[in-house]
């Protein structure tokens, strides 16, 4: 008995076999969704319900319609009195034709820049900040009389104060 006992101790136990093969399978599967769902991510896959040709047209133009205004010259709110703004801009509308709505009220806009424009101080409207508060200010007034958004965005073609 000693004999039997001395030769189990000297033959390791056999290792299982198909251990190790499953770790790489799991390991490969693991990776293979990871790098799947990265590119899925990614944009490689197109993803989402294709568009069918009469919706592709659908879509609303990147660019609306280009309004250029009349130039405007006013005194800025200054203590001084001194100061004048010449400004000059467009209007770009979310639809690639101008609304008739903003056509036949363009007097009624022109004297909302003008009121907008007297109020403002020159330290106001000196920085890219204040001129982006400035066009902000403006597209909030042409929609809000508008009484819907047709106003997209507007650009200052001349900007100047003397």
């Amino acid at each position: 008995m000693a004999e039997e006992e001395a030769q189990a101790e000297a033959t390791p136990a056999a290792p299982k076999k198909g251990g190790g093969k499953l770790l790489i399978i799991i390991g490969a599967v693991v990776l293979l969704a990871g790098g799947g769902a990265g590119a899925w991510y990614m944009g490689l896959f197109k993803h989402g319900v294709p568009l069918e040709p009469n919706e592709a047209k659908a879509e609303k133009p990147l660019v609306g319609a280009l309004l250029p205004l009349d130039p405007f010259i006013a005194n800025l709110a200054d203590e001084d009195g001194k100061r004048y703004l010449k400004a000059t801009l467009q209007v770009e509308f979310f639809t690639p034709k101008v609304p008739d709505e903003f056509g036949a009220r363009i007097p009624q806009m022109r004297d909302l820049m003008l009121t907008l424009f007297t109020s403002k101080l020159f330290s106001e409207i000196r920085t890219p900040q204040g001129k982006a508060v400035l066009r902000d200010e403006i597209i909030n007034r042409m929609n809000r009389t508008l009484g819907k958004d047709l106003v997209k965005a507007v650009y200052f073609t001349e900007f100047i104060v003397q």
